[in-house]
């Protein structure tokens, strides 16, 4: 063993020695009690840490509810300009249009008979002239558009269209075509047939299959 070492390790059992019993659990209290202190703040830091977490998520459900409330009003209100603006009654009432309120956005509700002749796929010059008076509102909302063809529960016997569904879905492409044509752009326009499977009465009676055949102009949502 070199001569530095052994000084080295003298010096340190000298030091040792020198360090009372009592000094030496002083110490190791001090250590204790840091550690401790040291645990208390890691749980108190995670404990913040969640705190802060649940703070954050109830701002962002806070936020969304008032962006949803904004929403609600700003729809409510387009509504009831529409409302004003096309309903029986108002300067800007069309005749078999009506403005209903769905589940996924604002509707021209317009009867089929305004549209079509029976079991005919081809716009009426009425039907042309009712569409063309709607354009510009649709253009305004610049929203997507839905075009929904309905009819009532009669069975087709002497049409070539075969069933009410494919009838619904022929008048709903020939609505949206027109749409089209008027410069609504055609990536904001869809189609969908319902048949006799949407009714808005239920009733075995002429009054609710009048109503029941319908197409529907659906301003979406989202």
């Amino acid at each position: 063993m070199s001569t530095m070492r052994t000084m080295w390790l003298a010096a340190l059992f000298t030091t040792a020695a020198c360090v009372s019993p009592e000094e030496h659990r002083r110490v190791l209290g001090a250590n204790e009690a840091l550690k401790a202190e040291i645990l208390s703040l890691t749980q108190t830091q995670h404990a913040i840490s969640r705190e802060n977490e649940q703070l954050r998520a109830d701002l962002e459900r806070v936020g969304k509810q008032a962006a949803d409330a904004d929403w609600i009003r700003e729809q409510k209100a387009k509504l009831d300009k529409l409302l004003a603006t096309y309903q029986e009654g108002s300067a800007g009432a069309l005749p078999g249009v009506e403005v209903v309120r769905t589940g996924e956005g604002v509707a021209f509700r317009v009867l089929g008979g305004v549209l079509f002749s029976p079991g005919r796929i081809e716009i009426s010059d009425q039907g042309q002239k009712t569409l063309a008076q709607l354009i510009d509102t649709l253009k305004q909302e610049g929203k997507r558009v839905r075009v929904d063809g309905h009819t009532d529960d009669t069975p087709i016997t002497h049409s070539q269209w075969g069933t009410n569904l494919r009838l619904s879905v022929e008048r709903s492409m020939a609505v949206a075509d027109f749409l089209i044509k008027s410069g609504l752009p055609a990536d904001k326009v869809g189609i969908a047939g319902f048949g006799e499977y949407r009714p808005i009465d239920a009733a075995a009676t002429d009054p609710a299959r009048q109503k029941n055949r319908r197409v529907e102009i659906l301003m979406l949502d989202r």
